[in-house]
């Protein structure tokens, strides 16, 4: 019998990186990116882990985590992880209908919840559920219901954890993880009929992770990743798990329309996301190229043109383009696309991948002869 990768990952992670930063997240109140290292990590999961003993979780429970992007949801998903309980993420614009249908299907008995928005209607469906007892608060600004005698806010259920007075038992259930435990249930958006709740095992989150270490080497421990997609997609859920396990930084960005601020602020070297934020930036760079001095347009169409030929025409077909394309390519690289990078918040770019949809063939062309992978 041996434990599972993801009930120990970041503890063996503290263990190798200690107070390097491992997460960020952007505080609205001062506007400034708010850092936890592994260490901070892996206590925080240690908390959870033992609170989630103290209210009486079992084995394979089913817990619900109701938010937008947070820290606290990576801190929740693997505090679960450790004593094999299976997490339930939930969009965090759910209307009060899906939300309902959801803690009934998966039998929930404990709810976290992100802002006000989540916390108003997880408070609401409460009084209709056969099955939540209790509902967690990531943000202590959330307001509580004054009918509320039951809701507490995660800085009181962390408090509950520590000191590690159910350290035994987490351990007991860390060495006894399967492979094939539910890991999450992640349900569907419900546009076509009734959510369904797609069962995801740590083996199959495994077998990707290998997959992916092997198949692309270029995203390690010095990467700085800007989280866009929300948690609850399991695209960026598990492109997250495979940034933890080679030791990247991420930074969590908790508003989705905030995204070209936010990566202009974190400026990543890697970010998952759908290919409609990439019409968003052709769109934009096409705009300012339009609005652009005609010197200016000129240059900018042109690098753009070069970087076509030389990335697409050749180095994506596994030629070498010839010496003056060359030099053309590297004077405009250093210069007028190594500005629009800038500009973009994509300087230190390394890797994006992007799925979900057809990328149009004209971003697609953009991108590449913008030198991004």
């Amino acid at each position: 019998m041996s434990q599972t990768r993801f009930s120990v990952l970041i503890h063996q992670q503290a263990k190798k990186y200690g107070d390097r930063v491992a997460l960020k997240h952007r505080d609205y109140k001062t506007n400034t990116w708010i850092p936890t290292t592994w260490n901070q990590f892996a206590q925080n999961v240690t908390d959870v882990s033992n609170a989630l003993i103290e209210l009486g979780v079992e084995v394979q429970e089913n817990i619900g985590v109701f938010t937008q992007n947070k820290p606290e949801s990576l801190f929740m998903d693997f505090g679960a992880f450790g004593v094999r309980a299976v997490t339930v993420p939930l969009y965090a614009t759910s209307s009060e209908a899906q939300v309902h249908y959801i803690l009934e299907d998966a039998s929930i008995r404990y709810l976290f919840v992100g802002e006000q928005q989540q916390y108003d209607v997880a408070f609401r469906v409460m009084a209709l559920s056969s099955n939540l007892k209790k509902i967690i608060v990531f943000d202590k600004d959330v307001k509580l219901d004054a009918r509320d005698e039951s809701s507490i806010y995660m800085d009181d259920f962390l408090a509950m954890g520590k000191g590690g007075k159910h350290q035994a038992e987490v351990d007991k259930r860390t060495a006894e993880s399967q492979k094939d435990d539910l890991m999450n249930i992640l349900y569907t958006s419900g546009t076509t009929g009734e959510s369904k709740g797609v069962t995801l095992t740590h083996a199959g989150y495994e077998a990707v992770m290998d997959a992916h270490c092997d198949r692309f080497p270029g995203l390690g421990e010095n990467d700085i990743v800007i989280n866009f997609l929300p948690f609850t997609h399991v695209f960026e859920r598990a492109w997250s798990c495979w940034c933890l396990c080679v030791g990247a930084e991420l930074n969590v960005n908790l508003r989705p329309q905030d995204i070209q601020m936010t990566i202009k602020e974190v400026r990543p070297t890697a970010m998952c996301s759908v290919p409609r934020f990439w019409e968003k930036v052709y769109d934009g760079v096409m705009e300012r190229i339009e609005k652009s001095s005609p010197v200016q347009k000129s240059l900018l169409l042109e690098a753009l043109r070069v970087g076509h030929e030389y990335n697409v025409d050749y180095k994506m077909k596994g030629m070498t383009p010839p010496m003056g394309l060359r030099m053309q390519y590297s004077l405009y690289e250093s210069t007028i696309i190594a500005f629009l990078k800038k500009q973009l918040g994509l300087e230190r770019a390394n890797f994006f991948p992007t799925a979900g949809a057809a990328v149009p063939p004209k971003v697609e062309d953009f991108v590449r002869s913008a030198g991004l992978r």
